[in-house]
């Protein structure tokens, strides 16, 4: 049995990356791809997971659980309609996600400046 990196398909994961682009480059933040959708080929959704520094968590969301209610809702709609995959997207502080940790994270949205380009031979 081959390992697969996710079950979205090429054009999924292409257009996932492109939204998750513009998310990252707008918020200066990490998105990691989690969940379902790459362990099987039955998921549901995308669960997409913003994990951000304590500090950064407690800036941008504090105690105010209404708040990262809308965040995440927002944010996931906003994913979905840009990409045509159902989003769960949620913020985390790192100390959080990485105690609940289980499983893979797969990095999505990084920059296309960003990239190492290939050594030449």
């Amino acid at each position: 049995m081959s390992h697969r990196a996710t079950y979205l398909t090429v054009q999924q994961q292409f257009n996932l990356e492109h939204a998750c682009r513009l998310l990252s480059a707008s918020f200066g933040m990490h998105t990691y791809h989690v969940g379902s959708s790459l362990e099987r080929p039955d998921w549901r959704d995308v669960d997409l997971r913003c994990i951000l520094d304590d500090a950064d968590y407690d800036v941008l969301i504090g105690a105010n659980k209404t708040k990262l209610k809308f965040l995440n809702v927002a944010i996931s709609e906003w994913l979905a309609a840009r990409s045509g995959l159902p989003v769960d997207f949620q913020f985390q502080r790192q100390t959080e996600a990485n105690a609940e940790f289980k499983g893979r994270r797969n990095a999505v949205g990084f920059p296309l400046d960003n990239h190492v380009p290939a050594q030449e031979h």
